[in-house]
C-alpha cells in the first residue's frame, strides 16, 4: 500500500514536471520575427569563410587528407549574432559548429 502511495506520488511530481517544461519552453520561445525582430541567424548569415581566416575550419576540413574529421562531417561551421538586440545585419559575429539545419529558416 506504501509503495503504491509512493509510485502514484512519483508519477504525479513528474506530469507537473513535464508541464512545468512545456510551460517554460513556451514563455522561451524566441521566434523574434513575430514581434519585429530579427533572427539571430539571419543576422549573420551574409558572413562568408575565407581562404585566409577561421584556421580551425580548415584544419579540421583538411584532416584526414581532406575527407574532414568527425566535426567537420557531423556539424555545420556557420555564423550567429550573439547581440542583444539582434540587428539586421552582424558584421563581427560568433562563429561555431552547430548541429546541421540549426538556424534554418522554416
Amino acid at each position: 500500500e506504501r509503495e503504491r502511495e509512493r509510485e502514484r506520488e512519483r508519477a504525479m511530481a513528474n506530469e507537473n514536471l513535464w508541464k512545468d517544461a512545456e510551460h517554460q519552453l513556451k514563455e522561451l520561445d524566441l521566434d523574434l520575427e513575430d514581434d519585429g525582430g530579427y533572427n539571430q541567424w539571419d543576422a549573420a548569415a551574409e558572413n562568408e569563410i575565407t581562404e585566409d581566416s577561421h584556421w580551425e575550419y580548415h584544419m579540421r576540413k583538411n584532416a584526414n587528407e581532406g575527407k574532414g574529421d568527425a566535426v567537420f562531417n557531423g556539424l555545420e561551421y556557420k555564423a550567429v549574432s550573439v547581440m542583444m538586440p539582434v540587428p539586421e545585419k552582424d558584421e563581427n559575429p560568433y562563429w561555431g559548429w552547430f548541429k546541421k539545419g540549426t538556424g534554418v529558416s522554416k
